[in-house]
């Protein structure tokens, strides 16, 4: 994924509508999708454009119908102006005569920049948006929302779901849940034998693998679902394979928490082809209350758009070490490095990250953010996850990682059957 400009589609008219609309009046239907892009007003948002590229950026689309809000500094021409950011306000068709102009100009920057306008429009506006094979289980991105049904082997879990027990008695327990989550719906399971809740203690790898493989080879055997492990370790990941994982899920983004990339697992991901969760994450000064944990201190200039860069450099990073881009999925990382507040505005906001044009995770269930907004404990924040479940379909997501398997699923059914094309006929069929 290269990106020097880091360019995300801000809004999106309701496209499938629209073209409903169109198709009622236009008989002709090879012509439906030519007044679609004649329709559709989108607006990008794109960083760092070098003065000269933005005031010919501009001025092409002006010519073409659209505009470019750039810094007054570059367009009054001042020396020490280098750089800008821009808002990019055009149709659809608009931005196609644009990208072919800027395409046939001999100036690297202004076509670098064209390549990745192009696929933020692309990834955000999707036609035909791909498959993976986990497992068992075929996910059709853009079908339905998949839903990820959550196991924690640990005594110290936020949620306070956590499996404590130990040898048969933990694989008792760790069967009969995922054979329950299977039950209600769940099309995967995840895994994680270390809490990430805010303030958590690190837990050695020994300790780890102590507590996952046990659990992995149980819900093997228990179900066909397809198993995350949760874990930023290669070692760890390495063993769950092993032992019937079939996703790798990295809160870290292949980083280490000290900030440098984590060659031994994207090694091992690239080796055994096997999916992979990028989510986003920074280091933060945790704050526990009695509504558990959170971070209270975490800056960002632009939120989305530096958790658009960041993920951007994970998938990057990812590729260059033999990762298929097919293979991988981002997670905005609600919850990880960042205050409630900011939580709720990436909520907002997440429609964004589809300019990644990679498939969504968001996992927010449970999380102190909830427990903020309507002050209840972890337990009972059901409600409050299903409405984050309803937002973030809406904004795009792929998938749902869910403690509370059975609302969500049929939270995320009745989403699908309003906001996804086709998805109420197959409902119906």
């Amino acid at each position: 994924m290269n990106s020097r400009y880091n360019v995300r589609l801000l809004e999106a008219s309701a496209l499938p509508d629209l073209e409903v609309e169109i198709a009622r009046i236009e008989t002709y239907s090879s012509a439906v999708p030519r007044m679609l892009a004649k329709a559709a007003w989108l607006v990008l948002r794109a960083d760092n454009i070098p003065a000269h590229s933005a005031m010919v950026l501009k001025q092409l689309l002006l010519a073409n119908g659209g505009d470019a809000q750039i810094s007054p500094d570059v367009y009054l021409g001042r020396p020490e102006a280098e750089t800008t950011p821009a808002l990019l306000f055009c149709t659809q068709r608009g931005y196609s005569a644009v990208l072919s102009a800027m395409r046939a100009l001999p100036l690297d920057d202004i076509r670098q920049l064209a390549g990745e306008i192009e696929q933020a429009l692309h990834g955000a506006l999707p036609r035909d948006r791909g498959s993976l094979q986990a497992g068992s289980l075929r996910m059709v991105w853009g079908e339905r929302t998949y839903v990820m049904g959550i196991i924690n082997v640990t005594p110290d879990s936020f949620s306070r779901d956590g499996l404590l027990a130990r040898g048969d008695e933990l694989r008792a327990l760790v069967a009969e849940q995922a054979r329950r989550f299977a039950a209600e719906g769940a099309d995967m399971l995840d895994i994680g034998g270390e809490s990430t809740r805010p303030g958590a203690e690190p837990v050695r790898v020994e300790e780890e693998l102590r507590r996952v493989i046990p659990a992995i080879e149980a819900a093997r055997q228990a179900v066909d679902l397809p198993i995350s492990i949760d874990t930023y370790k290669a070692d760890v990941a390495a063993r769950a394979l092993d032992a019937g994982a079939a996703i790798v899920n990295d809160i870290w983004g292949l980083r280490t928490p000290d900030g440098n990339w984590n060659e031994s697992l994207a090694r091992l991901v690239a080796e055994r082809d096997v999916p992979v969760i990028l989510m986003h994450n920074r280091w933060a000064r945790a704050t526990v209350g009695a509504l558990g944990g959170h971070y209270s201190d975490a800056h960002y200039d632009d939120l989305l758009g530096e958790i658009c860069a960041e993920l951007r450099a994970s998938v990057a990073y990812a590729e260059a070490q033999g990762i298929a881009p097919e293979r991988i999925i981002v997670d905005p990382g609600i919850g990880f490095g960042k205050t409630p507040r900011q939580n709720i505005e990436l909520l907002r906001r997440m429609s964004e990250l589809r300019s990644l044009g990679l498939p969504i995770l968001l996992g927010a269930s449970r999380k102190s953010f909830i427990g903020l907004a309507l002050g209840l404990p972890p337990e009972e924040r059901a409600s409050g996850t299903a409405a984050t479940t309803a937002l973030g379909i809406a904004a795009g997501a792929d998938i749902i990682r869910v403690h509370d398997v059975a609302l969500n699923v049929q939270v995320a059914r009745m989403v699908d059957a309003i906001v996804r094309p086709g998805a109420w006929e197959r409902i119906a069929g």
